[in-house]
């Protein structure tokens, strides 16, 4: 999508909010006003930055975020963390890169993640927007899932990143069980997935729920992982954002990282 409504003034801009979903292939930049009106929603390749992109990256925005994937990571119960010893956690990350590891608080979870970037992803931001808050795509994601967790059954979250990238994540009677990233590039690699993770936490034949989000690659997924759930919900927006062009229909579910990044403290 390449999307600059005309109702985008350059002079309101310390009223808008910027926000990158970034990625290896693909970019997507949005662009939201304190009323969750979006003027502008860009999608272009990575490595080859459409103009629209460039001019918008251009603008001195005073608010900025970045949601990046993440490269690796565990998670630390929150009454064992201890910041200052961050390096301790290296081991679990399979890098040495201490100056590329960042924690995140998932209060909810009592959980801390402990987390790294690729390097060359991260730098390429930071150099664009030095002051930006950047967030990792999981944080965010669990945040908007956890309100959709009830107590007694079990929840999969299925989240597509992009770049045949799938996150999953697992609640079993409100307890938070996994979370992992698997490559995926049909639909039988979906179901291995699903059954090795109904084999693995003793979940039976089926799920009680599976939550979608991300960019689903198209309608036979969505069939698929249907065979496994009792319930099948796809993660809406939160923020309720809509284009600035009211006549323009599109479904910005997809995007529900991006645009919800920004209730991400």
């Amino acid at each position: 999508m390449n999307y600059i409504s005309k109702q985008f003034n350059i002079h309101y801009l310390p009223e808008y909010n910027l926000l990158v979903k970034a990625g290896f292939q693909k970019d997507v930049l949005a662009v939201i006003d304190k009323k969750s009106i979006a003027p502008i929603l860009i999608e272009y390749p990575s490595e080859e930055p459409i103009l629209d992109a460039t001019r918008i990256m251009s603008l001195p925005f005073r608010f900025v975020r970045v949601v990046i994937p993440h490269q690796t990571f565990t998670f630390i119960p929150k009454e064992f963390f201890l910041s200052e010893n961050i390096s301790d956690y290296l081991q679990f990350l399979g890098t040495t890169d201490l100056e590329n590891t960042f924690s995140y608080s998932l209060d909810n979870l009592n959980l801390v993640a402990v987390y790294q970037f690729d390097g060359l992803l991260l730098n390429r931001w930071k150099r664009l927007f030095p002051d930006a808050v950047i967030l990792p795509e999981f944080a965010v994601v669990l945040d908007r899932a956890q309100e959709r967790v009830s107590i007694r059954g079990s929840v999969l979250g299925l989240h597509f990143v992009a770049d045949n990238t799938v996150d999953f994540y697992l609640f079993k009677n409100g307890v938070f069980q996994l979370y992992n990233s698997f490559e995926i590039h049909n639909l039988d690699d979906i179901s291995y997935y699903v059954l090795n993770i109904l084999t693995q936490f003793n979940l039976g034949d089926s799920i009680n729920k599976v939550l979608l989000s991300g960019e689903i690659p198209n309608e036979s997924y969505y069939k698929r992982i249907s065979t496994y759930a009792g319930d099948i919900e796809i993660l809406d927006l939160k923020t309720k954002v809509v284009l600035a062009d009211s006549e323009i229909e599109s479904n910005l579910a997809p995007y529900n990282v991006l645009f919800d990044s920004i209730l991400c403290e």
